[in-house]
């Protein structure tokens, strides 16, 4: 009979697993995809960390990794013509009217959107507004600035459907607005906010002689070199009694 013995001079555990390389970026890519538009004059903060938002637009290097991951990243930025954007790691400044090439590089990875600065609210206007609606407290007041046209006799100034000439020469200083008004021949200094996006609001007093022009309301937008809103004023004429209130909008006011 053949016996079988065996020793044993240790414990024989299993080999360690090989480390996990780490993850790296496989695609960088710059949001807003398509790029963007930023207004003249203003600043938009650059993301370097987080999660791809899930709502609102968001600007920065977004990186997706081997491991499926992505996020955020801290980038080095450069643009084509930093006399029209500008770029210094943490914002880019819309300089002047035009566009550039962005690009980010993080890890040997590089991404690139162009991004349109466009023209602000500042500037030199001009134009007509369509009247919408005028109403008058007497009959002297109506029949001097809302009678209506096509009736057989001279129409108001302001009669529903005309287009009378408006001028704006508006500055800015932070948010504030300064407009030099010119409606028709009644002249004067409107004042207002800009709201951001190139949304506006204007109020002030215009006068001539005995003619004077509240304006109670002027909301715009501007988009390019056009404004478009909404504008509501009161006339009032010293020998007449009553004022006339007239609603109306922009018609191509366009920057000079």
């Amino acid at each position: 009979m053949l016996a079988a013995a065996g020793c044993s001079h240790g414990t024989v555990s299993e080999l360690p697993a090989a480390p996990t390389p780490p993850a790296t970026i496989s695609t960088l890519t710059v949001t807003p995809v398509g790029g963007g538009s930023i207004i003249e004059g203003t600043s938009v903060a650059i993301t370097s960390e987080g999660p791809f938002p899930s709502t609102g637009v968001t600007l920065g290097a977004f990186a997706r990794y081997s491991d499926g991951s992505g996020k955020y990243v801290p980038a080095t930025w450069s643009t084509s013509d930093d006399r029209i954007v500008a770029v210094d790691g943490a914002a880019l400044h819309a300089k002047a009217r035009g566009s550039a090439i962005v690009t980010a590089s993080a890890e040997g990875k590089t991404a690139s959107e162009t991004f349109v600065v466009q023209p602000g609210i500042a500037g030199t206007w001009s134009g007509t507004y369509t009247v919408e609606q005028c109403e008058a407290g007497s009959g002297s007041m109506y029949d001097l600035i809302c009678s209506p046209m096509n009736q057989g006799r001279t129409p108001g100034v302001m009669a529903v459907g005309s287009t009378p000439p408006i001028a704006f020469q508006i500055t800015k200083s932070g948010t504030d607005l300064t407009a030099t008004a010119q409606f028709g021949d009644v002249r004067g200094t409107l004042t207002g906010i800009d709201h951001g996006g190139n949304l506006m609001s204007l109020t002030g007093t215009l006068a001539l002689n005995a003619t004077t022009i509240t304006v109670v309301q002027w909301n715009a937008r501007v988009q390019d070199d056009a404004m478009e809103g909404a504008v509501v004023f009161e006339v009032r004429i010293a020998r007449l009694a009553s004022y006339a209130q007239v609603a109306g909008r922009p018609y191509k006011v366009t920057r000079r």
